[in-house]
């Protein structure tokens, strides 16, 4: 197992709550079964593209692969207590899990590195010097507290916090993504990924789309009624902004089978007209950016 090591903290430090460990192990679960398929970003064969597609489409030629996604982690800490070993073990052990999936699908100029962390902070974000994503036991728990409030059981929560952190895992895997090839994005890239995030994980399947729906709505759960001015300077969309914008993709990609949420007044029929065509471009230019990249 590949793993690159970090400084050694005061192990105070290190530990969080098992219920954050517990979540972010389910997160990298799903994120096995939404890993790209090996024919690119599209995952909704039957949504009809934009415009009529050429009678023949030209060979692409692939990249070669010169790098690996890989684990990044801390030796265990020597006073860590049975228990707490184990969820490391296990930790590291679904990350491998993802990397090893991941790098089925995707071929690499260089190496990227994927772990969790304590940031003391509700945080995931990718760091282009390092090439490293990172999801931050914090975000979870903050997740939690805001969901928590929606749910009967605790169960619910739970499948909730990690739909929204695995998309949230998918966004950062984007930014990495447009390092890593050098992508040209128009527009604002944090909007990219958001898209890129909402093709990976709507594939037509319940749990795939409930990932998709319930980030959407942990989006709407941080939107502020009053703004100020960094909010409209800040690179993101603001949070209802990028509700809207993925509730749009979802319904785009199958407007029958998500017809209520125009019916129940979840998004504007003035928008909904639009979805379909927006998710096909999004979809055929994601298609178009990775496929060089993809096994």
């Amino acid at each position: 197992m590949q793993t690159a090591p970090e400084p050694t903290r005061d192990h105070c430090s290190r530990r969080t709550s098992s219920a954050a460990r517990a979540l972010l192990l389910a997160l990298l679960a799903a994120s096995l079964a939404a890993c790209v398929p090996p024919n690119g970003p599209s995952v909704n064969p039957n949504t009809p593209p934009a415009t009529p597609a050429p009678a023949a489409t030209p060979a692409v030629a692939k990249a070669p692969d010169k790098g690996d996604f890989k684990v990044a982690t801390r030796p265990p800490d020597p006073d860590m207590t049975a228990e707490e070993k184990k969820d490391y073990d296990e930790e590291i052990k679904s990350l491998q899990e993802t990397a090893d999936a991941l790098n089925k699908s995707f071929s690499l100029p260089h190496d990227i590195y994927i772990g969790f962390d304590d940031c003391e902070e509700a945080n995931a974000f990718y760091d282009p010097e390092k090439k490293k994503v990172t999801v931050c036991y914090e975000l979870a728990e903050d997740l939690y507290e805001a969901f928590k409030k929606d749910y009967k059981t605790d169960e619910q929560v739970e499948d909730a916090v990690t739909n929204a952190t695995t998309f949230v895992f998918y966004h950062e895997l984007g930014h990495a993504l447009v390092d890593a090839y050098d992508l040209p994005i128009t527009g604002r890239e944090e909007d990219a990924v958001d898209q890129l995030s909402v093709l990976l994980l709507a594939d037509g399947t319940p749990e795939g789309e409930q990932m998709v729906l319930d980030a959407a709505v942990s989006f709407s759960k941080q939107a502020s009624g009053e703004l100020d001015e960094l909010a409209f300077a800040d690179e993101h969309s603001l949070d209802q902004q990028r509700y809207y914008n993925i509730i749009c993709l979802l319904y785009g990609q199958n407007e029958e089978k998500f017809a209520s949420l125009v019916k129940d007044g979840t998004l504007p029929e003035s928008r909904a007209q639009k979805c379909s065509d927006e998710y096909a471009r999004v979809d055929k230019a994601w298609d178009a950016l990775l496929a060089p990249y993809t096994k």
